[in-house]
């Protein structure tokens, strides 16, 4: 009983204790910036943890961003990626630019049969001239895969907004018509192809959006969508369905720098065997004249 009776009397204590102090005028206030303080710090304990996942997320983008993406129906978020290990390979004939240099429209032409073509895409070797294997570079459909007696081993890729990828000049195919392909996923190997011997071993890689081709080094880490359709006038000059159209009469073994001076030669020529002629009427007509 005595026991009982302490405790109720400690608790009294306590709670009189209380009843004063919650009866000061600092009390309550005191109260309110103290849970206003627990309740700012769990606030910026939750915003210092959503920056820090945010953070990991970011740097593990970055990092797995040259790895190919396992899925081919992503392809319309994917960008063009180097159909080949870029450290191991390199451009060895560009593009036939219409607006280039006539320097690099010249760098761009293959002598083919004693007449020379457009290069329609780019041709891709490797440093040591040896065999490579050759990639996807975006996810899409086979819609070609077959061997052309000119053009060696060849595939195309279909892909969204009027694009597709061509991978000619291979020595082998990996792949099947019908068959989805991921982007970095092996299509076959670099080969030789029968248009193009001086090249040797090498990979021809185009880009075309309609059917016309584009510069691929142009669209490269861009996605489909912002492949464009070349201009009427760009069309004229390359629209050519495969590299094998000829840009000169077949047969002749000069360059079109060559046979467009030779033009101007002869133009000149006529002009002036037009006007010696003419001389030689007028004086025709004098002599005649003179003796009437």
């Amino acid at each position: 009983m005595t026991d009982n009776k302490d405790q109720k009397k400690s608790q009294e204590k306590e709670l009189s204790g209380l009843r004063k102090l919650a009866k000061r005028r600092w009390f309550y206030p005191a109260l309110y910036l103290c849970a206003a303080s627990l309740i700012l710090t769990g606030v910026l304990l939750f915003q210092m943890n959503g920056a820090n996942k945010a953070s990991e997320d970011e740097n593990r983008t970055v990092f797995n961003q040259d790895q190919p993406t396992p899925h081919a129906q992503n392809a319309g978020d994917e960008v063009f990626e180097w159909p080949a290990k870029a450290d191991d390979t390199t451009v060895v004939q560009p593009f036939y630019d219409v607006k280039g240099t006539e320097q690099e429209q010249q760098a761009a032409l293959v002598n083919y049969n004693n007449s020379y073509v457009q290069n329609t895409g780019i041709n891709i070797g490797a440093n040591n001239e040896k065999s490579f294997t050759v990639t996807a570079a975006m996810g899409g459909k086979v819609t070609e895969a077959a061997k052309d007696d000119t053009l060696g081993y060849k595939v195309t890729l279909k892909h969204k907004d009027g694009v597709e990828t061509m991978y000619q000049s291979l020595g082998s195919v990996d792949v099947a018509v019908g068959q989805e392909v991921a982007q970095g996923e092996k299509i076959g190997t670099a080969g030789t192809e029968a248009l193009n011997k001086a090249m040797g071993v090498h990979l021809h890689f185009e880009i075309r959006k309609n059917g016309i081709p584009v510069s691929p080094e142009n669209y490269m880490n861009k996605s489909a969508s912002d492949v464009k359709a070349v201009s009427v006038g760009a069309q004229m000059t390359t629209t050519n369905p495969s590299a094998s159209e000829k840009v000169k009469d077949e047969g002749s073994t000069e360059t079109p720098k060559q046979e467009s001076e030779k033009s101007k030669d002869q133009s000149k020529s006529n002009t002036k065997l037009q006007s010696d002629s003419s001389k030689g009427s007028s004086i025709d007509k004098s002599s005649l004249n003179s003796q009437n």
